[in-house]
């Protein structure tokens, strides 16, 4: 985090907090693991579903399967990674 980050963290009391984690959940975590699916994955991404599908496809955006046909899951890291290898901001 940087300096600046820090700053407005300790500046933020129990109600900015709590502000904060409204908001942010509403971002969605998907499950309790931190898992996204492709919504909730594209809403973080803020991208479409099939442009999701496209980056799986092509190798640019790593998740995972259960089984072959089934639902998908992404992390966040996985997410920040491939907006930065395209360019999304």
């Amino acid at each position: 985090m940087s300096e600046l980050g820090r700053a407005l963290v300790q500046q933020l009391d129990d109600e900015d907090l709590a502000l904060l984690a409204k908001r942010l959940a509403i971002r969605g975590d998907g499950d309790a693991g931190g898992w996204l699916g492709a919504k909730d994955a594209a809403a973080y991404a803020g991208c479409s579903v099939p442009a999701l599908r496209h980056a799986m496809k092509s190798g640019q955006l790593t998740y995972e399967q259960a089984v072959p046909g089934g639902k998908v899951w992404f992390t966040r890291d996985a997410l920040d990674g491939w907006r930065r290898a395209v360019g999304l901001r």
